[in-house]
């Protein structure tokens, strides 16, 4: 379906091409819709223009780029439109609360959304202890809904029309019992390392005028110990000599084990936001959970979706041990046909890093 800007028009569209119809959902980042329309000479393509509403899957999107092509004397209109939620990206909340303020997330969320209206906020799950945000305010509505979700551990973001959930953890995922096995329901899986982010030394420091402690680091030692050292911008207390906060922001900041990315492509159409499945990847030995944070989907084509599954710290440790594991067999192996080389060795990871 599309609809005027003006709400007085809402019509099907049948010239769609649906083969070329793609949804991508990512958490907390993106939410949107793709397609390709034949011009028929209809209402319904005329109305496939910028700031228009298209509704799929009995969400609300809002067409954001298209663009006409012309080829072979047909006519056709290339659409990419984004949640009706990130139309709070063009919303702000121009005031300041100054200093440190110590919200609830029900006040964050009242400042922050008070004069917005069309839309509603809900908190699902337990996250009703109070934070600190200093000068809170003057910023985009979606800038806003990020601060508090860092604050108040907000895991999820998740509009349904103009409705905006905000979930704890424990009230977002649901493990579903099934399993992404490699060359069974999943015909490619990718898993890409990246040591580049690690941090695993941060300092704390005092500004105050008269500063309040000498400087200090927290380090993750087993980090240290496997990478080396690898600094974070340091945490900083303007205030009082109270540091107990400033260790638990630089603990924060720390990432221990290179990034893991899993990409795989799935022959399951039942995989859904904030499901828990298992990777089984026999040839490798690794067997670990994770969970859904990313589907592009294009519905119309079989087996053509692909999935973004989450990098936890357990997920790294399941993966490397398994290629460690597996690496010293072969080094077993070769020392049992009595080769006498030298092979690089891996060193194993605790899961307490």
């Amino acid at each position: 379906m599309v609809r005027s800007r003006d709400q007085t028009t809402t019509v099907p569209v049948p010239s769609l091409d649906f083969s070329t119809l793609q949804t991508t959902w990512e958490k907390n980042n993106s939410y949107q819709i793709a397609f390709t329309a034949y011009d028929d000479e209809s209402l319904a393509f005329s109305l496939l223009t910028v700031e228009n509403s298209v509704f799929w899957a009995g969400q609300e999107y809002i067409i954001k780029q298209s663009t006409d092509g012309y080829s072979g004397g047909v006519h056709t209109v290339q659409i990419t439109a984004t949640h009706v939620f990130y139309q709070l990206n063009n919303r702000r909340q121009n005031a300041v609360q100054k200093g440190d303020v110590s919200y609830t997330i029900q006040s964050a969320l009242q400042f922050l959304t008070g004069d917005i209206q069309g839309y509603s906020f809900n908190v699902i799950g337990n996250l009703n202890s109070s934070h600190t945000i200093t000068d809170f305010g003057n910023c985009s509505i979606t800038d806003g809904l990020s601060t508090i979700a860092s604050t108040f551990n907000v895991y999820a973001i998740v509009p349904d029309n103009h409705s905006v959930n905000l979930y704890s953890e424990a009230n977002w995922i649901n493990d579903v019992g099934k399993q992404f096995f490699y060359r069974n329901n999943t015909s490619d899986v990718q898993l890409q390392y990246d040591s580049s982010g690690i941090v695993n030394r941060v300092q704390v420091v005092s500004t105050n005028e008269t500063p309040q402690f000498e400087p200090f680091f927290v380090t993750n030692d087993d980090s240290i110990k496997q990478w080396g050292i690898r600094d974070g911008e340091r945490v900083e207390n303007d205030q009082d000599n109270n540091t107990g906060p400033n260790i638990a922001s630089a603990k924060a900041k720390m990432v221990t084990v290179p990034n893991l990315s899993l990409t795989i492509s799935v022959q399951e159409n039942d995989v859904h936001m904030g499901d828990i499945w298992t990777l089984v990847i026999p040839e490798n030995g690794i067997t670990t959970k994770l969970q859904v944070v990313s589907i592009v989907d294009t519905p119309f084509l079989k087996n053509n979706m692909q999935v973004t599954l989450n990098n936890t710290m357990q997920n790294f440790l399941d993966s490397f041990n398994a290629n460690s594991k597996k690496l010293a067999n072969i080094q077993l192996n070769n020392k049992n046909k009595g080769f006498s080389f030298n092979m690089w060795t891996v060193g194993k990871v605790s899961e307490n890093g």
